[in-house]
């Protein structure tokens, strides 16, 4: 599977863009500020593992822990993610014991699986709302630009700046989380070998072929 695929795969899951795409596709080489070196000690590997385990849980199949997705994360947090999106994850990252304090009277590490799927899911919708209002935001930015009647010079200008203008605006921790621990999972060895249906040399491209209510995706 190149990154491509990764990509459209992840999109298909969550039902919309995958964060951080177009720097994924090509090689991720965005710098990244010292306080992301955080992320890779290991007890907030640890964390991200615990976190991503509630939102993919093992079942008959392996769980996002079991493809290690807690070291993936930092590493796309570090490459592939804006200084504005990094500093929104390390402030979301942190306050994931104070969040379940507040709910449970208990550190995340602390609660129960039953619990810690409520507190996911409570963060996910958070995180919907979130983002349905950072793209209203977003669009209100376009449409001030589309209206402003400026000289052309000026409107090049502001085109080039367009995307650091948007990255102004950052994602919610937990949509950044949700969608690194499906890409990691579902491009790992475990994911793509357990998980999915796996055939090492594939033949060709069948349309018609029988598929029936709760068989596995082909990886």
């Amino acid at each position: 599977m190149n990154r491509r695929q990764a990509i459209q795969r992840v999109a298909m899951i969550i039902g919309g863009s995958v964060i951080g795409a177009n720097l994924f596709l090509e090689g991720c080489t965005r710098s990244a500020s010292k306080d992301v070196a955080a992320l890779f000690e290991q007890t907030n590997i640890d964390l991200l593992n615990e976190l991503a385990e509630a939102i993919l849980p093992r079942t008959s199949t392996p769980g996002a822990k079991d493809a290690n997705v807690g070291a993936f994360i930092p590493v796309m947090i570090r490459d592939c993610y804006t200084s504005v999106d990094q500093k929104a994850f390390l402030e979301g990252l942190s306050k994931i014991d104070e969040i379940s304090q507040e709910g449970f009277n208990k550190k995340f590490a602390e609660i129960t699986p039953e619990e810690r799927l409520q507190f996911v899911n409570t963060l996910d919708k958070e995180a919907k709302a979130f983002q349905t209002e950072k793209r209203e935001k977003e669009k209100a930015m376009e449409q001030d630009r589309a209206n402003q009647n400026e000289s052309s010079t000026n409107r090049q200008n502001q085109s080039a700046n367009k995307v650091n203008d948007l990255d102004e605006l950052p994602n919610h921790f937990f949509t950044m989380l949700k969608q690194l621990t499906l890409t990691g999972f579902f491009t790992s060895e475990v994911g793509m070998t357990q998980a999915l249906r796996y055939v090492k040399i594939p033949g060709k491209f069948d349309g018609a072929y029988p598929y029936k209510k709760g068989d596995r995706a082909f990886a």
